[in-house]
């Protein structure tokens, strides 16, 4: 019997939100004042930065729904939500959001032509590749959203999204969070 050692601390809940209308409508919507965060400048991404004050509310309803799936009640402080606008040949590097405790992100729309959110390993240099061939093991994971779906993963998950193909802007809502207390 193999028995699976530290997996628990690489992994996402992902779920439709309760108000996936509301929050598509939101993003979508939101005017195109991009913001020049410091932490996109190894990416080709435009952002716009999201008072809390307007999100708030709008979240609320997927986080009991994340409480809910972990088993946990808890509190927690938002963090400087944006919305990212891929345009063709835009892409997000892999990387994390080590700061904080965990992160989400909400898929308004899905076409084929997008550039694909996806997982990162950081530790896929821990077996050679013969070892990855026989267990399968893969580098990156790609988790399949459909429009209206949102992820919450550990921020220490290396992620990032691949380039954008569509003419079509891609555009996504991203938050970040710390626990303030479990309960």
């Amino acid at each position: 019997m193999i028995t699976d050692l530290f997996s628990f601390n690489q992994f996402f809940v992902q779920f439709q939100a309760p108000n996936a209308d509301e929050l598509t409508s939101y993003v979508l919507n939101k005017s195109e004042n991009y913001t020049a965060f410091d932490w996109a400048k190894g990416c080709q991404v435009q952002t716009i930065a999201c008072p809390w004050e307007e999100t708030d509310q709008l979240i609320k309803p997927s986080m009991q729904k994340f409480g809910e799936s972990l088993g946990k009640s808890f509190s927690y402080t938002f963090h400087d939500p944006w919305i990212n606008c891929y345009e063709r040949g835009s892409y997000q590097e892999i990387h994390d959001h080590i700061e904080v405790d965990f992160a989400s992100v909400f898929f308004p729309q899905q076409e084929d032509d997008f550039g694909q959110f996806f997982f990162y390993d950081r530790y896929n240099n821990s077996l050679k590749p013969k070892w990855k061939k026989i267990f399968g093991f893969r580098t990156t994971w790609t988790p399949q959203v459909s429009p209206g779906d949102i992820i919450f993963f550990p921020s220490t998950i290396l992620h990032g999204v691949n380039v954008h193909h569509s003419k079509k802007t891609r555009k996504t809502f991203s938050c970040n969070y710390s626990f303030d207390e479990l309960r």
